[in-house]
Order: C-alpha cells, then sequence, then structure tokens
C-alpha cells in the first residue's frame, strides 16, 4: 500500500433536523455537544463541515449535498445559542459552535446507498470533493483502507461503517447494544461482517472481544 491515508480535517455531520438545517444556514453555526464531539472537533484540526441528510429531509435524505470552511469553533451553553431556554434542563450543557458561514454546494451529490442515520464521518477535502458515494468518504486505518481497495477491485459491494444493533438474546445483559461493522457485505442467505484486527486500537483485548461478539 502507498503509505497511510491523509489525516482526516473535514467533518461529515448529521443534521438531525430541518431546524437545524435553518440554524446553519441563516446564522452560519452547527453544534455538537462536548461531551459527544468527535476527536477531530477537540483537537482543533477540524477545516471543513459537510452535512449529511437524514430521512426527515424527504427528497434530499440520505444525501451529503452541502459544505463549508469552519470559520470559528468556540464552547458555549444551550441557553446562550438559544436564549430563553432557562427552564429547559440541558440549559447550561456546553456545546461546540461550528461557525460554517460560507455554505458551498458539492461539485456533485454524495448519495448513501442504502438509508442510514450516520452522525459523524471523519475524512479529507480529497474525499470530500471526489466521492461518487458514501462509503467512499470514510478515512480509516491503513488496513481497512487496503481491504477497501481490494473489494472494490474484486467488485464486491459493502456498506463500510455499518451500525447494527443486537438484542438481549444474543447477548448477555437485559439491553441490546449497538456495534459498529468495519464492512458488512449483504449477501442472498446470510450477510457478512468483516472486522480489520490489524492495529493497535483493534487487538485491545476489550476490543478483539467486541469484534467476537
Amino acid at each position: 500500500m502507498k503509505g497511510s491515508p491523509s489525516p482526516s480535517t473535514v467533518l461529515v455531520a448529521l443534521l438531525p433536523t430541518v431546524a437545524d438545517w435553518r440554524l446553519a444556514r441563516e446564522q452560519g453555526i452547527y453544534r455538537i455537544p462536548v461531551r459527544s464531539a468527535p476527536e477531530l472537533v477537540r483537537t482543533g484540526k477540524l477545516t471543513h463541515i459537510a452535512f449529511y441528510f437524514p430521512l426527515a429531509f424527504g427528497a434530499e435524505a440520505c444525501t451529503v449535498r452541502w459544505y463549508a470552511p469552519i470559520s470559528s469553533l468556540v464552547i458555549r451553553k444551550r441557553n446562550e445559542i438559544f436564549p430563553g431556554l432557562s427552564n429547559d434542563p440541558k440549559a447550561e450543557k456546553d456545546y461546540y459552535v461550528v461557525g460554517c458561514k460560507d455554505l458551498q454546494e458539492l461539485p456533485r451529490v454524495i448519495p448513501s446507498r442504502k438509508p442510514r442515520r450516520l452522525l459523524f464521518i471523519p475524512t479529507t477535502l480529497e474525499k470530500l470533493l471526489t466521492a461518487p458515494e458514501i462509503n467512499f468518504l470514510f478515512n480509516e486505518s491503513p488496513l481497512e483502507e487496503l481491504l477497501w481497495a481490494e473489494l472494490l477491485r474484486s467488485g464486491i459491494p459493502s456498506e463500510r461503517q455499518h451500525d447494527i444493533t443486537v438484542g438481549p438474546r444474543s447477548l448477555p445483559g437485559p439491553t441490546s447494544r449497538g456495534f459498529k461493522l468495519d464492512f458488512a457485505v449483504f449477501c442472498k442467505e446470510r450477510n457478512i461482517d468483516i472486522e480489520c484486527d490489524g492495529d493497535t486500537y483493534h487487538m485491545a483485548p476489550e476490543a478483539v472481544e467486541r469484534d467476537k461478539r
């Protein structure tokens, strides 16, 4: 493989509601709870943000269409972003407020082949501007990038970072659990999960156990 993937500086982020899209268009901001902010935001390496539209957006659902360079990145309380919410139990919750005033349309719409509720995808500007569909945006470990290239070369369709929920009958404990599959291959008889356990993170004992489950 020709070196490691370029560092991610772009975040493709879910727009949960049409109201959040209005906030981005009219006020040029996008908010991310500090507790759940991806590393790219917490480290200040973010240079651009793009938006993924979920099912609430009708005909535009499951696509990435708009992006913007980051004009600012600050932490604010929820009641500072939305004045008049003093009685809101989340009023004192901290958010990263991402400035995205210069919204631009991508050269081409990036669709998702399957309906997905994607939260965050760290990626590169090159991938954002050239991706033909969602799976080309992911910028993962060198091993995953190599496997993705081989799957493409072999003509095997797969979904990257695919979310599944496993119920209580399959796992110990009273509640269901969510898992993110490195690669999901959908077949006629049974589906296949492929996990790339080649780097330090994946070889940690707790990560190996999770992948086995």
